[in-house]
């Protein structure tokens, strides 16, 4: 009779902007990053996969104990950190950012990204209060 097994998977949490998937993940597997080294963004350190290779590439990550999952929710995957914070570890677990003023606006790979950059100062969108002081611009997280 064969032994059969579970293998936990480890989430990989993707969002989709425009027509591209975007996320952040180290891969230490051999031959994995190799395999999606085609949409790595070196200059900004993270994975863009084409609409049209999502499939493959939930495949590929699948088949190495990742499963992909699609933010419902963007937004609650926002930090806001001031330029006088030290944000100097958020960033490296960011996807995206937008300077707004004195603010950084990060989005972060996943939900224990969004605990440690709060651990280290940053706010999430939602609760932050951010406003020009001319009042050109506003977002109050919702």
């Amino acid at each position: 009779m064969p032994t059969t097994f579970d293998v936990e998977q480890e989430d990989v949490t993707a969002f989709w902007f425009g027509q591209t998937y975007l996320f952040k993940q180290y891969f230490d597997k051999d031959g994995l990053f190799q395999q999606l080294q085609d949409y790595y963004n070196f200059d900004r350190c993270r994975f863009d996969v084409p609409q049209r290779r999502i499939l493959e590439v939930r495949q590929i990550l699948d088949s190495h104990f990742y499963e992909l999952r699609i933010a419902d929710e963007p937004m609650d995957y926002c930090v806001v950190q001031g330029k006088q914070g030290d944000s100097s570890d958020i960033p490296r677990n960011s996807v995206a950012n937008q300077r707004r003023g004195n603010y950084e606006i990060y989005l972060m790979k996943d939900y224990v990204s969004v605990r440690q950059a709060i651990e280290k100062g940053a706010t999430r969108l939602e609760e932050a209060d951010l406003r020009k002081e001319n009042s050109q611009w506003e977002i109050d997280g919702s």
